[in-house]
């Protein structure tokens, strides 16, 4: 049994590094964060000391037996950062993971069955229940869930939260991401975090990864059944992992085993002896909540953890003792007043749509907030110009700029949200030509002729600006700079975004994009700068460059005041786009800037380049002609690939060059195949394709 070190002990120990060991199987990043937060605040380290030293002295008062039987009720707020996919999880499976906390939190959980009998002693009803706010901070009727679109779901760390974030004396901010950035920066097997108490007020809450968010829906397939909510809620509340993070390290509760490490595995016979001192004869307490079996292993918290978390609640250092006051219940709505039905706050995905003319799109109603009784759509534009179904398709014949708008109905209301410019129909034919192409936003007012630039939350976003250019005298910048006063001048909810014309590469091969750069990070970041390509008009995307972290800047170390780049801090940046747009005749990009602790970003001319060719020569050089069977003794076949519509001649030639079979036709670009030699006799021949007079000649034997 561990035992609780002296405060003068303890203040060392908490100084000790997480074990290096521990990271490259890390679920959770708690304390790895925690440690990261200390190093750049020194507060946050004399926070945690203090509130030990109240909960060492609260588990030795009558304060832990007067607070037994009472249940502290958590009014809870869930923000699902979502960018249009799975991770957009539905309230069910919300509410489906308050179901799994109330019960492990009450030990009302059925898997307590499963606790080794030497342990059931010690499994704790904790007192704490978990309720979804009625009341928004301004006192507005909610259901405790709200959406946010933004890419940063993707890759998360605490960069979601500035997005929302609740009162923390007020509510458990939790927010659901799709993944989150591991030890390196890189997304990895990470499934949460949690901020401990004393850390900032604007990053208090739990991180979940959406399919370890409670047991159905996205999270049906992952079987965590649950506990990652209850264990990333557990370091919420002051638990430390069982293991101490180090080599049979501490977690400063007295009832629970020495560890030697994470356990790992599906879930380890009893006992699972390791060779700590205080570890046998019963082994690991492996069914415990803040270990890292998985969640159908897990079913107990111990009664010194108990103590340890109602501390934490009853503390005025922990920043969590007026979350179950009496006050706040009601400020919440979460004091038993009957639930009462919010009107919908209408949704749908704000990133605008780019089609060509004719194309028909589908839409998505992602309203929340409360049920939706009845919803019309208006399609400027469009056809049809209204429609009642949740995900109506509709088509745009004619080129230009349209808007969209969505109301919704219950009971409680009625909303309507308009976006403007949500969908960009580009006319066939009006492309440019990339060659000699060169912007260096020097004339004109920004965004210029079909440039489209974006920020996902309505926000600033790029603009231009005479302060810094490479050669002339302006470029493009995204502002920002922290300010401890007003904070980040620029919106840094982001991303921000901006969309190319439309260019014609047709007959162009090895296509190039060059672009300069300028950019400081104030510390170390996951500040995102990336590169797409669409070649259906903006359609759709495919990514081409990304460039995160340090390697995003351009000079020479940290800045911390506003960053204006001189000569020496440029970059010249190249993304090849290989055949991808090649002899495409409707391509746009899209540049992207995600952005949190960083600096200024400037960009500057971006140059396209490219071989002008005829399509004879691109599909020569792209054809990729393969013969097979070969040798062959019946039907052989001839595939090869065409970038370009040309006309095609495919002769086939005996030894003496004789043409033997032949075929021709004017043929699109795409794959094709041909057959041959259902009769030829035995021997070697020539097969020769032929786009207008450019060919290629491949030999193949009949048996």
């Amino acid at each position: 049994m561990k035992k609780l070190f002296t405060v003068t002990l303890l203040t060392l120990a908490a100084f000790l590094p997480v074990a290096k060991a521990q990271l490259s199987h890390d679920k959770c990043l708690s304390e790895i964060m925690f440690q990261e937060a200390a190093a750049k605040d020194p507060q946050v380290q004399k926070n945690r000391e203090n509130l030990e030293k109240f909960t060492e002295a609260y588990s030795h008062s009558n304060a832990s037996s007067r607070n037994a039987g009472t249940t502290k009720i958590i009014p809870v707020v869930v923000h699902v950062m979502h960018y249009g996919g799975p991770e957009n999880i539905s309230d069910a499976q919300i509410l489906d993971q308050i179901r799994v906390l109330n019960e492990d939190y009450r030990r009302l959980n059925a898997d307590t069955v499963n606790t080794p009998a030497v342990f059931k002693p010690l499994g704790a009803d904790v007192g704490i229940e978990f309720r979804m706010a009625q009341l928004d901070p301004n006192g507005n009727c909610t259901n405790g869930i709200e959406r946010i679109y933004t890419p940063l779901t993707f890759n998360a760390r605490n960069n979601v939260k500035p997005l929302s974030c609740w009162p923390r004396d007020k509510y458990l901010n939790m927010w659901i991401v799709s993944s989150i950035a591991n030890t390196n920066g890189s997304p990895g097997t990470v499934i949460g975090f949690a901020q401990f108490p004393g850390g900032a007020d604007s990053t208090d809450g739990v991180v979940i990864k959406y399919d370890y968010m409670g047991t159905i829906g996205a999270a049906a397939s992952t079987g965590g059944a649950g506990r990652t909510a209850t264990h990333e809620v557990g370091h919420w509340l002051n638990l430390r992992h069982i293991w101490g993070d180090a080599t049979c390290g501490n977690d400063f509760v007295t009832d629970t085993p020495t560890q030697e490490s994470a356990n790992l595995s599906t879930c380890p016979s009893w006992p699972h002896v390791t060779n700590c001192s205080g570890n046998s004869p019963n082994g690991d307490m492996f069914t415990n909540y803040m270990d890292y079996t998985n969640g159908p292993c897990q079913n107990m918290f111990s009664i010194g953890q108990s103590q340890r978390m109602n501390a934490t609640l009853a503390s005025t250092l922990s920043g969590r003792n007026n979350l179950w006051s009496s006050a706040n219940l009601i400020a919440t709505g979460t004091d038993g007043t009957p639930a009462v039905t919010c009107a919908p706050h209408a949704d749908f995905i704000p990133r605008p749509l780019f089609i060509c003319e004719g194309t028909s799109i589908q839409f998505t109603d992602g309203s929340w907030g409360g049920p939706v009784d009845s919803r019309v759509w208006t399609f400027t534009g469009g056809s049809p110009a209204t429609d009642t179904s949740a995900n109506p398709t509709v088509q745009y014949l004619t080129a230009g700029v349209y808007d969209v708008s969505l109301s919704v109905t219950n009971t409680a209301g009625t909303t309507t949200k308009t976006i403007t410019g949500k969908v960009v129909v580009s006319a066939s034919g009006n492309s440019i030509s990339p060659i000699g192409f060169s912007e260096g936003f020097e004339n004109g007012t920004w965004p210029f002729n079909d440039y489209y630039a974006i920020n996902a939350n309505g926000g600033t976003t790029w603009q231009t600006t005479s302060i810094a250019a490479n050669g002339g005298t302006k470029s493009i910048y995204i502002s920002n700079t922290y300010n401890s006063t007003t904070g980040y001048q620029s919106n840094d909810k982001g991303p921000d975004e901006f969309i190319t014309p439309m260019f014609d590469f047709t007959n162009i091969t090895n296509p190039t994009m060059t672009f300069d750069i300028a950019c400081a990070l104030r510390d170390t970041t996951l500040d995102r700068f990336v590169v797409y390509y669409s070649t259906n008009c903006g359609q759709t995307w495919t990514l081409r460059k990304a460039i995160q972290g340090l390697p995003l800047q351009t000079t020479t170390g940290f800045v911390t005041g506003n960053f204006i780049p001189n000569s020496s801090q440029w970059r010249n940046e190249t993304v090849s786009f290989g055949n991808n747009v090649a002899n495409k005749p409707n391509v746009r990009f899209r540049i992207e800037f995600n952005h949190e602790s960083s600096n200024n970003l400037y960009l500057d001319n971006i140059n396209l380049n490219g071989t002008v060719g005829l399509s004879e020569d691109l599909n020569v050089e792209n054809a990729g002609m393969n013969i097979h069977p070969n040798p062959s003794k019946g039907v052989t076949y001839v595939d090869f690939s065409m970038l370009a519509q040309s006309d095609v001649k495919i002769e086939v030639l005996d030894i003496q060059g004789r043409i033997v079979s032949t075929f021709s036709d004017n043929l699109s670009a795409g794959d094709h195949q041909y057959q041959f030699n259902n009769n030829l006799e035995a021997g070697v021949y020539m097969v020769r394709l032929s786009f207008g007079d450019r060919a290629i000649t491949k030999k193949v034997v009949i048996r």
